[in-house]
């Protein structure tokens, strides 16, 4: 239950007042080649909301914004936070996950990045709730009354396929899930914050662009990913933050690798999650980027930042774990599956109902994430239960058998996924992108030199120039499930077409 001073508590305008306090001079809000100052920043949202009113947002309506890492996506949440609306944030390229949730969540105005989605037909659907860029009225100087205790973020879940579930985040419940993670670094108005995840997910808006309001401190915006870019702010504005997928740290780690970590050097934090993070990257970063803190940690759209290492965590800890329970957490394991206590940061529910039974009326929540428990309540992560492969009744975490082969010198990046047996039920794939000419058997090998239990050596080897991911980090199983099989299947039938042309011989 949340405490009564938290109900009360109107955090949009808790926000709002501590962007008006600093000094209009200082610089807000920074992309590669714009930037804008704290008085501009202000002005804009107030235009904004204003806009948003004109075209019937009122307090609680639902408004759906869709933008890249640009300027326009803080004004947009400003302005959202003026009106005592519903915050929506979508990545911009979600397409009909955009025009489905906006008739799921009845959304009263969808924001999209205009020039980027053009004249693409299938956003007409949206009709009047398409924003409309128009003159109108200043909005209101402060945000309209919105008790804490009331609905003020819908995070929508990062499935890979289907529409998303929208996660209903209360004024207080958001407040936490900030605040709890810059408590962990003891992060300043000193610290500028880099977002490079996109701003359309959980992450980027939590721990970057409400960092950045909360802490008072500079936000730099990554529009688009590249590492160079990256780097050249990081440089720039001397930032000390950033947190993103793997693919983002392992794309840093690289460049720090080959160029030095001389334009690194002010990157003091690196937290990774979103998709399970190497152990063997986790060490090159910690060698790649000496002054940087970099490790993997836990967290949901449900409940924010469930998990992480402490800050003078020992080595072994940061390389085998995903840290222990964040303050107000609680986390157990229960039939290899985690679970949740967190009631200051957990969601309400979901909007659309919740038929899987995943938040528990006792207020424990299930993330359907395969995970160990150590008895120093440190956990470490196996992957996605549904993403376990039945082996011959045994169940094999796809995790450890990547994290094995990625020690092999010829192999750059690897997942193992499950193909149909008749006998066992599945057998492992293995999907690389290589290096180096590798073998099925070379691998084996490697797998058995390393110590891992034969039921989980990989069966069937193919390769591909890149692992398919999503906006996040997080692998597409189904689709290298489809592609494995259809290569196995084309296989047999080659072997089977050669037979016959064999046994027709005269």
């Amino acid at each position: 239950m949340l405490e009564d001073t938290q109900i009360v508590r109107d955090f949009a305008a808790e926000e709002w007042a501590r962007l008006c306090s600093r000094d209009p001079s200082e610089l807000a809000v920074a992309e590669p080649e714009r930037k804008v100052t704290v008085g501009d920043l202000v002005m804009l949202a107030r235009r904004r909301a204003g806009q948003l009113i004109a075209q019937g947002v009122t307090p609680g309506d639902r408004v759906i914004v869709a933008r890249p890492n640009v300027i326009e996506f803080v004004v947009d949440y400003l302005a959202v936070r003026l009106c005592a609306a519903v915050l929506v944030n979508l990545p911009w390229r979600a397409g009909t996950a955009i025009t489905e949730l906006a008739g799921i969540l009845d959304a009263r105005v969808v924001i999209l990045q205009e020039e980027l989605v053009g004249d693409n037909p299938l956003f007409d659907q949206l009709g009047d709730r398409r924003f409309r860029d128009e003159a109108a009225p200043i909005g209101p100087e402060a945000p309209f009354a919105r008790g804490g205790d009331e609905l003020a973020w819908l995070a929508c879940t990062s499935g890979t396929t289907g529409t998303p579930k929208a996660a209903m985040h209360t004024g207080a419940t958001w407040q936490r899930q900030t605040e709890v993670f810059a408590e962990h670094f003891g992060l300043t108005r000193d610290d500028p914050i880099l977002v490079t995840s996109p701003v359309g997910h959980a992450v980027a808006l939590l721990f970057g662009v409400r960092f950045s309001l909360l802490l008072s401190s500079p936000m730099v915006l990554v529009p688009r990913w590249k590492p160079e870019i990256a780097v050249d702010l990081i440089d720039r504005y001397k930032c000390a933050f950033t947190v993103a997928p793997t693919p983002f740290l392992m794309d840093i780690v690289s460049h720090a690798e080959k160029h030095g970590a001389e334009r690194l050097a002010s990157l003091r934090f690196f937290p990774s999650a979103g998709a399970p993070v190497p152990r063997t990257l986790v060490r090159r970063g910690l060698e790649a980027l000496p002054g940087c803190q970099v490790w993997s940690y836990f967290g949901t759209s449900e409940c924010g930042a469930v998990t992480a290492c402490p800050l003078d965590a020992d080595l072994e800890k940061r390389l085998s774990t995903d840290g222990v329970a964040l303050p107000g957490s609680k986390t157990c394991v229960i039939d290899g599956e985690l679970r949740i206590l967190s009631p200051e940061q957990m969601m309400t529910g979901y909007w659309s109902g919740d038929p899987d039974g995943r938040l528990h009326a006792d207020g424990w929540y299930q993330t359907g994430d395969a995970c160990e428990q150590r008895e120093d309540g440190y956990i470490k992560m196996v992957g996605r239960a549904r993403d376990i492969i039945l082996r011959g009744g045994e169940n094999i975490s796809p995790l450890e058998i990547e994290n094995t082969l990625l020690k092999h010198p010829a192999v750059r990046d690897a997942t193992i996924v499950g193909y149909p047996d008749d006998r066992l039920g599945s057998r492992l794939a293995a999907v690389v992108v290589r290096d180096a000419p590798v073998t099925l058997d070379e691998l084996r090998a490697h797998c058995e030199a390393i110590g891992l239990d034969k039921a989980k050596w990989p069966e069937y080897l193919t390769e591909v120039d890149k692992i398919p991911l999503s906006q996040i980090g997080k692998v597409r199983r189904g689709e290298l499930e489809d592609l494995v099989w259809d290569r196995i299947r084309a296989e047999q039938a080659a072997v089977q077409a050669t037979e016959k042309a064999t046994e027709d011989r005269p």
